[in-house]
């Protein structure tokens, strides 16, 4: 049996998950801690450097001091043959970071850098969800609204790596700047951070009597009968329901994964979506194609077991 290890790392806005994992899959050691503030590309990477020095000590993980490999992903733009992050918004990162380098330079040892959501596609098809299809989709519904594309048995990144930036089409709607630059992408009517703003603007706060409009506060007030919200809630899922038809009709998967804080625990918000994607998609990519729809398996962790199976070159 091999004594490999690897360490897979997901950076978040505000925390980051580092797992060590042995050849057979084994989690040998497990850790989330906040990320640095202000998240300088310096700071996560001596972040991350700690954590790994700090296991190592420990004499039950000596294989943490000589890693074979480093696999680290962030939300943004990732040039993973480069080690490049264009850009990270959640971590107010808007110039290039050569985020793999800075690792390098801590940690003797191979990194590759990814983005989360294509980590999250190949996490959920080799240990979640999506096991046993060549084919899949991955969405998150979260604050933002994120994709992942796995097509015929490898992970799909595009020209530059950017593929799956389903959050990012249009257009929904008028009148809404997104944080790409653009404006009425999916992701400024339908995540999150939309729902609630859409709430903030058809609502007087007084009127609710408390607390702040959030995301699931529209659900809450759904779920006691209020019309603007339940509205809300069905003009985002017809939103994202057409954003994954698109995806459908132009790739023809088997599999879509839905995952994010969004669509988590709320079945009839999420049969709703599917409901949509069924609706809108072309007839043969759902009638003849076996499509599955599923909730993701393995959040927290859909990046981390991603990067897992990239770094140990069992996905592409």
């Amino acid at each position: 049996m091999s004594n490999d290890c690897y360490w897979a790392v997901d950076i978040g806005g505000t925390k980051l998950l580092l797992l060590l994992i042995d050849s057979s899959s084994r989690v040998l050691f497990r850790k989330k801690i906040k990320t640095p503030q202000p998240s300088s590309p310096q700071a996560v990477a001596e972040a991350i450097a700690g954590t790994l020095k700090e296991a190592a000590k420990s004499e039950s993980l000596a294989a943490a001091a000589s890693p074979s490999g480093i696999g680290v992903c962030t939300a943004g733009f990732v040039d993973n043959r480069q080690g490049l992050v264009h850009q990270s918004p959640n971590l107010d990162w808007h110039d290039p970071v050569p985020l793999g380098r800075l690792i390098e330079e801590r940690i003797n040892c191979p990194v590759q850098i990814e983005n989360d959501t294509n980590a999250a596609v190949v996490g959920e098809v080799h240990h979640g969800a999506a096991r046993g299809h060549s084919n899949a989709v991955y969405v998150t519904l979260s604050t933002g609204i994120g994709g992942g594309l796995y097509l015929n048995g490898r992970l799909y990144r595009g020209t530059g790596g950017f593929a799956g930036e389903i959050g990012h089409t249009k257009a929904f709607g008028k009148g809404r700047p997104c944080k790409c630059g653009g404006a009425d992408c999916l992701e400024t009517w339908a995540s999150g951070s939309a729902l609630a703003a859409s709430a903030a603007e058809l609502w007087n706060e007084s009127e609710l009597n408390s607390g702040h409009i959030s995301t699931a506060r529209v659900f809450d007030q759904a779920d006691q009968g209020n019309a603007i919200a339940r509205s809300i809630l069905d003009h985002a899922a017809e939103n994202i329901g057409l954003g994954l038809s698109n995806l459908v009709t132009l790739l023809n998967p088997s599999c879509i994964v839905i995952g994010g804080g969004v669509a988590a625990n709320r079945a009839d918000f999420f049969d709703k979506v599917a409901c949509y994607t069924r609706k809108h998609a072309i007839k043969p990519a759902v009638d003849i194609t076996s499509l599955d729809i599923v909730a993701a398996a393995l959040e927290p962790e859909a990046g981390i077991w991603g990067m897992y199976s990239l770094i140990t070159g069992r996905a592409g």
